[in-house]
């Protein structure tokens, strides 16, 4: 009797195994599982149009390919190597050419030039007329995010801790800057920008550097956020999304930190909040906003650092970084909407899904938006 039990027993238990969710089953003490916010209807105040759309069929996302604008003319290449000129106004196609390169930094277009990093660690610079090769350097490693350049020199921040800077007509290396890795990382990079005649670039280590883009030199370098974790993983501070400065204010935010304002001036922390972000910074008159570690989207006062508004109504829908157009900020989600918010208090003016797959990219141009969705699909959507 007791076999006969058990047996049948076992077979309940093997039943129950077989089933493709248990779900249904919760038992005392359990916790719900979070999932990501649903939307809500909002009252639009403005519209959001799609002028026009292009497919780049990009099977995969190496790193960051982010469409830029010069001339009218907006350039964008896919993870492929398939790069294409497209007229701002009309969608359509100027010229294209296909490099076969993996392309995971990208793209970046001034002084007639067109750069883009690799992912087997190559520096490629075009010209932007006809695509034309122009030089082809060695880095150091994959590079992920997009080149920066200042008419003379290009430079190129790489995944193994490495800013590097390159002759901008012969491509050869003048110098780098090596930073000293954690032994945990997340994978990405910052990407540098060059303002007041000086390089800026933030690390896996939680600071960011001022360097002279004729030799690399240090000119400042500061903690955004101190390494005080009890293990590997909590001692993660990478600054994985883009700095910005603002009202003479270098302001930097790091995962598992701190967003933090430095005077350029006198070179010292001016304000320092607590938050967790991978994500690029955006700012808009007197708001600098962040997208945090959960997605919730919060604007900080520029000179003081007190937060002005939070914006929770998208947690945990996988959002871009932020952009700044008008008196908007613009997020985009999972589901592949595009949602505006107002600067002033966070709440929403306007949505839109716009395509079936998550949206990887959005940059602003004047009145028009730049969208990249996960598929490689370049929008251009107006606000009306």
């Amino acid at each position: 009797m007791n076999k006969l039990k058990f047996i049948c027993l076992l077979t309940i238990l093997l039943i129950l195994s077989g089933c493709s969710s248990l779900s249904w089953m919760k038992f005392w003490g359990d916790e719900e599982e979070v999932g990501p916010a649903k939307l809500v209807l909002i009252e639009s105040s403005i519209d959001l149009l799609e002028d026009w759309s292009s497919n780049f069929g990009s099977e995969n996302n190496f790193g960051r390919l982010i469409p830029s604008v010069y001339e009218e003319k907006i350039f964008f290449v896919s993870s492929e190597g398939y790069l294409a000129s497209i007229d701002s106004k009309t969608g359509s196609t100027l010229w294209s050419i296909d490099k076969g390169d993996s392309v995971s930094g990208a793209i970046t277009v001034n002084f007639k030039t067109i750069t883009y990093g690799t992912l087997d660690g190559h520096l490629v610079a075009l010209d932007y007329e006809d695509g034309a090769e122009l030089w082809r350097s060695q880095t150091s490693s994959e590079v992920l995010v997009p080149p920066v350049n200042n008419g003379n020199m290009v430079v190129a921040q790489t995944g193994d801790g490495r800013i590097a800077g390159y002759d901008f007509k012969t491509g050869e290396r003048q110098w780098f800057h090596q930073t000293i890795l954690p032994k945990l990382t997340l994978r990405g990079t910052s990407i540098p920008f060059i303002d007041q005649g000086f390089i800026f670039a933030g690390f896996a280590n939680g600071k960011i550097a001022m360097l002279y883009p004729d030799s690399g030199a240090v000119r400042l370098e500061i903690p955004i956020t101190i390494n005080e974790g009890k293990s590997e993983l909590e001692r993660i501070i990478d600054i994985d999304g883009k700095s910005l400065i603002t009202n003479d204010l270098l302001i930097s935010a790091t995962y598992q930190g701190n967003i933090t304002a430095i005077s350029l001036r006198e070179g010292r922390p001016v304000w320092q909040e607590e938050l967790s972000t991978v994500k690029d910074l955006a700012s808009n008159g007197n708001r600098v906003v962040a997208v945090s570690e959960d997605d919730t989207v919060k604007a900080f006062g520029t000179a003081t650092g007190a937060l002005i508004w939070e914006q929770s109504g998208l947690k945990l829908r996988k959002l871009s970084s932020p952009v700044s157009i008008n008196n908007y900020i613009v997020v985009g989600d999972f589901e592949g909407y595009v949602h505006l918010l107002n600067v002033q208090n966070g709440k929403f003016e306007g949505r839109k899904r716009i395509s079936r797959q998550p949206i990887k990219e959005i940059t602003s141009e004047r009145n028009y938006l730049l969208v990249v969705d996960e598929a490689g699909k370049l929008f251009r959507i107006s606000l009306n």
